[in-house]
């Protein structure tokens, strides 16, 4: 061939070549700026969806600039209006203005201290009353000739006492009618925000409680007529995944209700799923118009406490509220699509499960369960929950059963539940296994009974005198790489949930890891087959309303 034929060919070549790679170059950076414009398009939703909520009179409880704390000092410990500020401190919020207020000390926990409200150099947006009963309206009457329009006020002795504290709750209604205020309480304590004016701050929060206790900032929010609930439970949540978004405790309702504050969370862009300790509901109507608004975008799982004589008496001297009659409450919470339970746990599983659906968009089609186990008893005992529950449990088909017996060993059943008890191969229990049921079609959700934790394991092999290879000890980084990452992105593409669950308290590292990622998790085989009758009913109830 001449040389000049062969340079020609070499040079369109080489031009091919080079508009290939610039094609290649433009095609990349077309798919980062389609992507960054996606990402710079959901920042401004959610900050036009901000925008929005900031409007609702509440807004600035949940979001204040400045506060004036009443009853704090210096005794972090003994007195409960001092770890209430402490907490404020800790959350990050607010760094300057905090504002104590005291008749003797001059400095509380850093921060100067004023003897009187009107002393204040500036009007806070809200003041914080932990205080003896009977100088609430004393205070109050202070805090409206400064200007300051928002209270909490934790103080109890109101009109759960009898009739003294329900001429004192008139007293303290006509001063914030006086002067035109808005006060959660009395008898509450207060407000938990993990979105503390996000995003202008990144991972500020704003906490009134005084449980030291911080759950991991997630999308559930709660409104609870007792401080116990709204407060109490974080250590739990905290242990078992279930992530906060606001928790508020209204108390006794005396000026601002649970259907207020229903109708801030209805538009507020960080709840998807919200929790409610019920004792009585003052606007019925109300309640149930809006609650109809709110189930079929944002599940409501409920707690009411009264309907029995005991639980009536108890509540009546616990925050002074009218129960009514159990079948009623059904009868509301069935009409509205409420969730209801009579169980602390319950309640926090059923908020998890319904916050991972809300998050991740994973709802159930139908009421199919596949069950992997690598423990007969186990697999049995979720099997019959799962039919006692309403779900079904049916048998694989052939071409299926077929697929999977390739996978198990010879001794192991796979009719569903697959049980391969004393298989060790995780990766097959994890997520073969799981990605298999999913392609075929045959169930609408998986449970996998066999999430362990080598820590034991480990720590036992190396006190006994042997070294463990450093591959065993990583093996957490396999299980994000080949297992939790991968079957999130399975359970988004099938829309199928899957739960795992073991022997294992939640403490323990492999449990934390999958919950830190979202992954569904549990310590017994119960509760996950109680959670999936939930999210059956939910998301049929869902589907029924859009």
């Amino acid at each position: 061939m001449p040389i000049l034929i062969q340079l020609e060919l070499s040079h369109n070549l080489y031009k091919n070549r080079i508009k290939k790679l610039i094609f290649r170059a433009l095609f990349y950076k077309l798919i980062y700026l389609l992507k960054k414009f996606t990402f710079l398009a959901m920042i401004m939703n959610d900050r036009n969806e901000i925008l929005m909520n900031e409007n609702h009179f509440l807004h600035q409880f949940l979001n204040p600039k400045s506060i004036a704390v009443f009853g704090a000092n210096n005794n972090l410990l003994s007195t409960m209006g001092s770890m209430q500020l402490r907490n404020i401190i800790a959350g990050g919020g607010i760094t300057e203005h905090i504002y104590p207020i005291h008749p003797r000390l001059e400095k509380i926990q850093g921060f100067k201290a004023y003897k009187l409200v009107r002393d204040l150099p500036i009007i806070p947006d809200l003041a914080f009353l932990i205080l003896p009963t009977r100088v609430v309206p004393q205070v109050m009457e202070e805090c409206g000739e400064k200007g300051i329009k928002n209270l909490l006020i934790t103080s109890g002795g109101f009109r759960e006492i009898g009739e003294e504290g329900i001429q004192l709750s008139k007293k303290i209604d006509a001063i914030a009618n006086k002067y035109n205020m808005r006060f959660i309480g009395p008898n509450c304590l207060g407000i938990y925000n993990a979105w503390y004016r996000f995003p202008e701050k990144e991972s500020a929060y704003f906490n009134t409680f005084w449980p030291y206790a911080i759950p991991e900032r997630g999308n559930i929010s709660i409104i609870s007529q007792s401080g116990t609930v709204a407060a109490q439970c974080f250590w739990h949540a905290k242990e078992m995944g279930v992530k906060i978004s606001k928790s508020i405790s209204i108390g006794n309702e005396r000026n601002i209700d649970m259907v207020d504050v229903l109708d801030y969370l209805k538009d507020d862009p960080q709840t998807q799923v919200i929790g409610l300790y019920i004792e009585e509901i003052k606007r019925g109507k109300e309640f149930i118009k809006l609650v109809k608004e709110i189930t079929p975008k944002k599940p409501i799982v409920a707690i009411y406490t009264g309907g029995t004589k005991a639980a009536n008496r108890a509540i009546k001297s616990h925050t002074g509220s009218l129960s009514g009659n159990q079948k009623i409450y059904n009868a509301v919470f069935q009409k509205t699509g409420i969730v209801p339970t009579n169980s602390i746990t319950d309640f926090l599983y059923y908020l998890r499960t319904l916050s991972f659906a809300q998050k991740y968009n994973v709802f159930m089609k139908g009421k199919r369960v596949g069950i992997i186990t690598d423990s007969g008893g186990s697999g049995s005992m979720m099997a019959k929950t799962s039919e006692l529950y309403g779900l079904d449990v049916p048998e694989f088909s052939t071409q299926l059963k077929s697929e999977l017996a390739e996978l198990i060993p010879f001794t192991a059943s796979a009719k569903n539940p697959i049980d391969v008890t004393f298989d060790v191969n995780f990766l097959n229990l994890f997520y073969n296994f799981p990605k298999l049921l999913m392609k075929s079609g045959e169930v609408d959700s998986i449970i996998i009974w066999g999430l362990f934790d080598l820590t034991d394991v480990l720590d036992t092999i190396e006190s006994s005198g042997m070294v463990v290879d450093d591959k065993v000890k990583d093996m957490t980084l396999l299980l994000e790489r080949s297992v939790i990452k991968p079957i999130l992105r399975l359970m988004k593409k099938y829309s199928i949930p899957v739960f795992f669950c073991g022997p294992f308290p939640y403490k323990y590292q492999w449990y934390q890891k999958f919950l830190s990622q979202d992954i569904p998790t549990f310590d017994f085989w119960d509760a996950p087959t109680k959670c999936l009758k939930i999210l059956y009913q939910y998301s049929k109830y869902r589907m029924e309303q859009s």
